[in-house]
């Protein structure tokens, strides 16, 4: 009897062991992942303005009274969907159950010019997502095809070095959550172009498809905070105006675990000192957007200097860059797929976000402002649809939380 409850308890501890070995991964496999899926996103993005049959199609929404006739949608909400829908494939095919937990802005469901709802899936094999598409865009082989080749393309990104300091951290994988927003910046998107006066890690861009991110987000469903982020910015650089090169930014923060990456940041991006005094400044450069302008810069005009940009990851992205020292926003037009990637880069790199009104209510701001912090795991309340996800207090964004008492000062005021 001994030895067959001796068999029976290495049975049971074998299968715990393999049940618990399932529902875990290394954070550094995860990483890398993310890496692979915001740059395939990426090139499909690029994909869809370069390849003449798709951009057609893109530009058509622009057509006034016949817009979204042909297909009963706009084709950017296809792209959206496709790419969210493409990260949500991929990661659950490299860890299973993982799909699942993936969030985003779009619904996968769309009917087409004869009445037919068709969910928009990444199937098992080429043949079958081509059928999909052929019938959402209303038997477009062409287009189908072309889209078919990129969302089952096998897209490696080399593996950071840094990525060997999240060996040792196991995650379990139902104890996070992703937020994932496949183009921030669509109207960029689709209006193509750049500003003239843009260099690349060197001036904030006024407009055009470099304010275009990918953004894939990591948070705890304990905490609510993000702990991994990754952005693509599709766009980056260009010698012609046509073939654009894009780059990646990404950052984890897993207890005291901090590291990131910015590739063709500001030079001195990453330098501690450098965003202290940036911080300290006697006119800090703040970027807010153009709806919120003239209504935060009556209140700090005096000791800020303050600028827009369009599209809400590309002004978060400008933070981490240490192209400006905050971005404040004291609308309700941001949502949890905008913010919680910058987010989990800004907390590596000792930052943050912040709910703007609780922060110019506070009757102190120190620390690491952790109360103040813009959560992910749940909806707003008394709210429903995508307003639930919406960062209703508005936010500051920061890389040094001295701009953030600085900013609370003056807007206190108001």
């Amino acid at each position: 009897q001994a030895l067959v409850e001796t068999a029976l308890d290495r049975q049971t501890s074998v299968h715990n062991h393999f049940l618990f070995k399932s529902c875990t991964m290394k954070a550094s496999e995860l990483l890398c992942e993310l890496l692979n899926a915001a740059e395939k996103s990426a090139e499909l993005a690029r994909a869809i303005r370069r390849e003449e049959s798709l951009f057609h199609l893109l530009i058509e929404e622009k057509t006034g009274d016949d817009k979204g006739k042909r297909f009963g949608f706009d084709f950017k909400t296809l792209a959206d969907v496709l790419v969210q829908e493409m990260v949500r494939h991929d990661l659950e095919k490299k860890f299973p159950g993982l799909g699942k937990r993936v969030l985003g802005e779009e619904n996968n469901k769309f009917t087409n010019t004869v009445g037919d709802t068709v969910t928009v899936e990444i199937k098992e094999n080429r043949k079958k997502t081509h059928s999909v598409l052929t019938k959402i865009l209303d038997g477009n082989d062409r287009a189908a095809t072309v889209l078919t080749g990129l969302v089952h393309e096998e897209v490696t990104v080399p593996r950071p070095a840094q990525a060997d300091q999240l060996d040792s951290v196991q995650l379990d994988k139902k104890s996070i959550g992703l937020w994932i927003d496949p183009i921030d910046g669509t109207a960029e998107y689709i209006s193509g172009g750049r500003d003239p006066e843009f260099r690349p890690g060197e001036t904030v861009s006024q407009n055009g498809l470099p304010n275009v991110t990918v953004l894939i987000g990591v948070f705890d469903k304990a905490t609510g905070l993000p702990i991994m982020g990754v952005i693509n910015q599709p766009f980056f650089r260009t010698m012609d105006g046509k073939a654009w090169t894009g780059r990646m930014v990404w950052g984890a923060c897993l207890g005291d675990l901090r590291i990131w990456q910015t590739p063709g940041a500001a030079p001195n991006a990453d330098g501690d000192n450098s965003t202290a005094a940036a911080a300290n400044a006697s006119k800090p450069t703040v970027l807010t957007s153009m709806s919120d302008c003239k209504k935060l810069g009556t209140y700090l005009c005096e000791s800020f200097d303050i600028r827009t940009a369009p599209g809400a990851g590309y002004k978060l992205l400008c933070v981490i860059d240490g192209l400006c020292s905050a971005y404040v926003l004291s609308k309700d037009n941001t949502y949890r797929w905008d913010t919680c990637a910058p987010h989990a880069v800004l907390r590596a790199m000792g930052g943050g976000v912040v709910k703007q009104a609780p922060a110019l209510a506070a009757p102190q701001l120190t620390g690491d402002l952790s109360e103040l912090q813009v959560t992910y795991h749940k909806p707003e309340a008394k709210a429903s649809g995508s307003n639930a996800w919406c960062n209703m207090q508005g936010v500051i964004a920061y890389r040094d939380a001295a701009i953030v008492a600085r900013l609370a000062g003056s807007l206190a005021r108001k």
